[in-house]
């Protein structure tokens, strides 16, 4: 499932406490349940566009993809390279942006986009 509401998750990821827990590892505050975290892995393809990423809270356990740990976990990853993501629903909205392009997918057929520009 892709959010309908990607903007007010954009915003919300923004607000969310990430640790690093190895290269590509995240541990994600959970805003429903303050003594809960969430664990987020980060994996690029060789040509670094496409991301793919797992969460264990129940909206990507149940087939959602770009939640707000999910998000919160790469813009913490974009902030050590100086770099502010924003999230699209389609190909189009993304590209309008003009800026570098990812492709957050879930592998099989749901795709978000990703906009990547320098702060």
């Amino acid at each position: 499932m892709i959010p309908k509401n990607i903007k007010n998750l954009q915003h919300e990821s923004r607000h969310l406490t990430v640790y690093s827990m190895g290269q590509n590892t995240f541990m994600v505050e959970s805003t429903t349940t303050p003594t809960a975290n969430h664990i987020v892995t980060v994996e690029f393809d060789e040509a670094g566009e496409t991301v793919r990423a797992r969460c264990t809270c129940p909206w990507a356990i149940h087939n959602g993809i770009a939640c707000t740990h999910v998000m919160a976990a790469l813009e913490h990853m974009a902030n050590y390279k100086e770099r502010t993501l924003s999230f699209w629903r389609t190909f189009d909205e993304a590209r309008r942006q003009k800026n570098k392009l990812f492709h957050l997918t879930d592998g099989r057929d749901q795709s978000v986009w990703i906009t990547s520009r320098n702060d």
